[in-house]
């Protein structure tokens, strides 16, 4: 009995000698040449695997092999898919930032030009007259390839003075038999025609003002200034009555020079393009309710935000250039339908209906 148990103890002995794995735990301390026990076994100590090898009639370790790190699988990143023009779905930074960049792609290296005449209020203060006027000459500069009237910009802090310096210079803006020129004489004022611009800060000025300098206050001197490039290049006719073949519905002039000033804010380093969209598109009050875009053509409703965002889709799909051929074409079509075709290259009616279904996409009031 004592034999047999002995033998079967060698038995477990050699069969646990040939299991022993070719890969063992990294602790052990490895020494290439040194002996080892095992052949073939595999031993990784300090990013080297390291076999068992025979050497004449020893065995030893190898020089070893240095591991390899695997390489780590990139996690994919999503892919956002650029606007196309016309779309009906898209995202709306992406929309966005296709018209800011065609935009850039018209006007190129812009050179400031203070080629204009400008009139100011002596109580406007130094720091005011500089970012005011920087702004001028930027948006005045933008638009030197077409031909215009000089400017005449009237900068004031009161309605009382622009009433009083308009008339000493025999021009006016507004209603004759008003008092105050395009103004009830009681919030600021920002108003253009063909080759005069006027701006009144009295929110701003006024004693113990809680106004601030906000980004859309900021925006308004290259506003004013579009409206003027607006009536050079479509007509006074353009302001018309809506029964006019020519005229241009407000959501037009009034969201594509809201476009403008806010494209200048940004590139003067004044504030961020979205940051005035977010206040004039995304979060207006005004358009909680919906209400087609092709009604926005009144003076009771809201026609700054929706019109700088279908101005941004317009861009967007056409690019800045043909953009302007809307005023340029309705001019010279005497037709405001048949200009729009000429210069977008679709219908006002499809355009319209392409709006409405994109109308989501550009969070409008979201």
């Amino acid at each position: 009995m004592r034999f047999r148990g002995s033998v079967a103890k060698g038995l477990l002995i050699a069969l646990a000698v040939v299991l022993i794995p070719v890969t063992a735990v990294s602790a052990q301390k490895i020494t290439p040449g040194s002996t080892c026990k095992v052949l073939n076994q595999k031993v990784v100590y300090q990013n080297k695997t390291y076999t068992c090898i025979k050497s004449g009639k020893k065995l030893v370790w190898n020089k070893g092999v240095a591991v390899k790190k695997p390489t780590p699988t990139p996690t994919p990143t999503p892919q956002k898919i650029l606007f196309v023009p016309w779309a009906t779905q898209f995202e709306t930074e992406l929309m966005t930032q296709s018209a800011l960049d065609a935009t850039s792609a018209y006007f190129g290296n812009v050179i400031p030009s203070s080629d204009y005449e400008i009139t100011i209020d002596p109580a406007i203060t130094d720091s005011d007259r500089l970012w005011i006027t920087r702004s001028l000459d930027y948006a005045n500069g933008a638009f030197s390839r077409i031909e215009r009237e000089k400017m005449r910009v009237f900068l004031g802090t009161s309605h009382d003075w622009s009433a009083k310096t308009m008339r000493g210079a025999n021009v006016w803006i507004g209603n004759l038999r008003q008092p105050f020129p395009c103004s009830n004489g009681i919030n600021d004022v920002y108003c253009a025609d063909k080759n005069l611009v006027l701006m009144v800060y009295s929110d701003i000025y006024a004693a113990n003002s809680l106004y601030r300098w906000d980004v859309g206050r900021r925006s308004t001197p290259a506003h004013e200034v579009f409206h003027t490039v607006q009536y050079t290049l479509g007509g006074q006719t353009s302001l018309g009555i809506t029964s006019n073949p020519q005229h241009i519905p407000r959501w037009l002039m009034e969201g594509s020079a809201n476009f403008f000033g806010y494209y200048v804010v940004d590139r003067l380093g004044f504030d961020k393009y979205q940051t005035g969209r977010n206040q004039q598109v995304n979060a207006n009050p005004a358009y909680k309710t919906v209400v087609p875009l092709a009604q926005y053509d009144n003076f009771t409703s809201d026609p700054y935000g929706i019109g700088q965002a279908a101005s941004e889709y317009l861009i967007a799909s056409v690019g800045f250039e043909k953009f302007l051929n809307i005023w340029k074409f309705t001019k010279s079509e005497s037709s405001f339908a048949e200009g729009f075709k000429k210069a977008t290259g679709i219908t006002l009616e499809d355009f319209y209906s392409k709006f409405e279904a994109a109308r989501s996409s550009m969070r409008i009031g979201s």
